[in-house]
């Protein structure tokens, strides 16, 4: 699977799609609909053009648990991005999962 360059996506990328579906793979054969509810600008250093930035996904329908680790996320746009992907607790309807770039 060919993945997206980690350093050329910014908060924008993320932030056109709040609400909108996403999908996360925490294994080849496990995945979960989800939806983006959260991009955050960060004031903090990062040695890329872009800036630190955070985003937070919902899984929809599954308050499964997964572990914090790298997983493949399918961008709206058509873009596979390994993240490393923490649980931050269960939402309304899912678990939360925050991914930091910086």
């Amino acid at each position: 699977m060919e993945t997206y360059d980690l350093s050329k996506i910014t908060s924008a990328d993320f932030s056109k799609h709040l609400d909108q579906p996403i999908k996360i793979y925490f294994s080849e054969t496990v995945a979960a609909d989800a939806r983006v509810v959260k991009v955050t600008d960060l004031d903090s250093y990062s040695p890329l053009e872009r800036g630190a930035f955070s985003v937070v996904l919902q899984t929809v329908e599954d308050k499964s648990h997964y572990p914090q680790g790298v997983y493949v996320v399918d961008h709206p746009e058509n873009k596979k991005l390994e993240v490393f992907l923490v649980p931050i607790g269960p939402g309304q309807n899912g678990m939360k999962y925050e991914a930091v770039f910086s």
